[in-house]
Parts: C-alpha cells; sequence; structure tokens
C-alpha cells in the first residue's frame, strides 16, 4: 500500500481536464486501488479557490466536483467535516472558508467567535462576540 500525497495542481488538471496527458496519469493514480490519497482540508479549499476564481465555476459545480472527489476510495480526508462544510456553503451565502468554520464549531458543539455578522444569521452554530 502506497500513500500518497496530493497537491492542488494535480487535482485541478483532474478536475478541468484541459491536460489530457496529465489527466490520464492523475486517473490512474487515483484508480490504483495500491494507493491511499491523502488529500489535506488546506488542499481542498485551495481547489475551491482555484476553480471559483480562475476557471469561474459557480458555486454548484464546485460542490458537485468535489463531493465527486472526496468519496472516491482512494482518497483519504476528512470527509465528515468537508461534507458538513460544503452543505453549509451550498445553504449559505458565505465563502467557503466561513463554512469550514462554521463546520468545525458545528460537529464539535463548540461556540464560534466572530465579528463576522454574516455568521451570526446561521442556525447551525452559536457565534459570539468577546
Amino acid at each position: 500500500m502506497s500513500k500518497n500525497l496530493l497537491d492542488t495542481n494535480l487535482i485541478i488538471r483532474f478536475l478541468v481536464n484541459d491536460n489530457p496527458k496529465k489527466v490520464s496519469r492523475v486517473e490512474k493514480l487515483l484508480s490504483d486501488k495500491d494507493n491511499v490519497n491523502i488529500l489535506l482540508d488546506t488542499i481542498v479549499a485551495e481547489i475551491i479557490w482555484v476553480l471559483s476564481s480562475y476557471y469561474s465555476l459557480n458555486k454548484s459545480e464546485v460542490i458537485e466536483k468535489i463531493s465527486a472527489l472526496i468519496h472516491l476510495d482512494t482518497i483519504d480526508c476528512n470527509a465528515v467535516l468537508l461534507n458538513k462544510a460544503l452543505s453549509i456553503w451550498e445553504e449559505n451565502n458565505i465563502s467557503y472558508v466561513d463554512s469550514y468554520l462554521v463546520a468545525v464549531a458545528k460537529l464539535g458543539n463548540i461556540p464560534l467567535y466572530s465579528y463576522d455578522e454574516k455568521l451570526k444569521s446561521i442556525s447551525q452554530v452559536t457565534v459570539k462576540e468577546p
């Protein structure tokens, strides 16, 4: 069993399919059941940023791509937290990073301290000010 750490640019190639040779190599890596491909939460955030900003994908397209990616058998990631963050992002007019923060607070059952007024309107989390 081989453990691999995945970088953003590799996943971007795979998701946007803009370089057939590279996409083919990534597909081979991701389909090999002997691989455990580690996808860090920070890399997911960067992928979302690149897809949204550089490739101008809308939120639903990004969520669809990320959801499919994190459910691949050979991907090792924090799927529960990432799924929750994607769900919160989909349902609210906040950034993905704010959605991730809300998801951490919700799943950990801990209050979130912030001055962000948008976060205070999300019923899934208790937002406080110091």
